[in-house]
């Protein structure tokens, strides 16, 4: 599940994703010490690294290589729960470092982007503070993830193709790693495509796996929800809280998302939500929850409805119903049909009209009745 959304569309307007056009510079915090050679040298390494186009995947001579070429993109705090790169922000807004910490032979550094409204107004508004490592490579420092450093005491287990990383205080439930792993096989099997290492960090709550991510504060945080998470597909990392060992949704992301990397959002994450449910319950508890609401609302469009729950937005559950339509009318190669139309709200209408016969205009209507029908089941 894709959380923060409405922080996601923000980040994704023109405004925010113009390149650079001025050299970045960084405001220290009076209570660092920078007369520490170490620390303004890591220091000066995270300016010249916001200076590099980090959102830019090249090999970067301020990173350690090695995650360069584990993971790509390579900064995995940069590119989770956006649409683009927090590093959109950089010609747009102030950066202040807030403090320079060092456990064992790594530092770690707490970066606050943030905008200041106007003059005298005395507010400061936080946009994210977020940490990154920074470690020795041949000699000199270079930046690293701070996720290994902040889950070294995390436990780890692996079940089939997943490695599960969670906290030490959570015990380990075999049986359900077991159910995971076997609807992993089910669903590689369905799709006729092979089963991959996914690594798979979970804790009680969403904000303590953001925490360990490097997420000191990010809009959203501390809202009581239920189950959630975030699926890296391009490195077969999921991070989830509220959760346990079985959570299929995000690993329908895994293996699907790649097979149709132009797919509309309401197909991808309508079927994760149907054969993997959303934030702990299944399909047929979304529809009968929302449609209770949007029958009393006659006046609300369906398709572009956001929802009862803060985080299930209609493209889990009707984009969800439409899947479900779908397999119904024609297995998986409808399914698979439906994932090619495009990403553009046009291209989800077209999709409506070719399978099931429906014009633009007559989509609510069709899409209130379906509802009622299958809620009412």
């Amino acid at each position: 599940m894709r959380c923060i959304i409405s922080i996601v569309l923000f980040l994704s307007t023109t405004a925010v994703i113009l390149a650079q056009q001025s050299p970045i510079h960084i405001e220290i915090s009076s209570s660092i010490d920078t007369s520490n050679s170490e620390i303004s040298q890591v220091i000066r390494l995270l300016e010249s690294y916001l200076n590099s186009k980090p959102d830019s995947l090249y090999l970067n001579p301020y990173w350690v290589e090695s995650e360069q070429h584990q993971y790509k993109p390579y900064d995995l705090v940069a590119n989770t729960w956006w649409s683009v790169s927090q590093y959109a922000w950089l010609s747009h807004c102030k950066i202040n470092i807030l403090s320079v910490s060092k456990f064992a032979d790594t530092f770690v550094i707490r970066t606050m982007f943030y905008n200041s409204p106007p003059k005298d107004s005395g507010k400061v508004s936080v946009i994210i503070i977020f940490q990154t490592g920074a470690r020795l490579e041949n000699g000199s420092y270079k930046l690293c993830n701070v996720l290994p450093i902040n889950t070294r005491f995390w436990k780890k287990e692996q079940v089939g193709s997943i490695k599960y990383i969670f906290p030490p205080d959570h015990q380990f439930n075999r049986v359900l790693a077991e159910r995971m792993n076997r609807f992993i096989d089910s669903l590689a099997a369905a799709w006729q495509t092979p089963v991959a290492p996914v690594e798979y960090y979970f804790a009680d709550d969403l904000d303590r796996v953001a925490k360990a991510l490097g997420f000191d504060y990010y809009a959203a945080e501390g809202n009581i929800r239920g189950p959630g998470g975030y699926t890296d597909v391009a490195n077969r990392i999921i991070y989830a809280g509220g959760s346990d060992e079985w959570y299929p949704h995000e690993f329908v992301h895994i293996y699907i998302n790649p097979l149709f990397p132009n797919a509309h959002h309401y197909f991808l994450e309508g079927y994760a939500t149907l054969v993997g449910g959303s934030s702990g319950h299944d399909l047929s508890w979304h529809l009968r929850r929302n449609y209770e609401y949007l029958h009393v609302h006659p006046e609300v469009n369906v398709l572009t409805f956001k929802g009862v729950d803060l985080h299930v937005y209609a493209q889990y559950f009707i984009g969800g119903l439409l899947c479900k339509m779908a397999e119904e009318q024609g297995g998986i190669p409808m399914i698979r049909k439906l994932m090619t139309y495009g990403k553009e709200d046009e291209d989800l209408y077209r999709a409506i009209q070719d399978i099931f016969g429906i014009d633009k205009e007559h989509v609510n209507d069709f899409l209130r009745k379906k509802l009622a029908e299958y809620a009412t089941k």
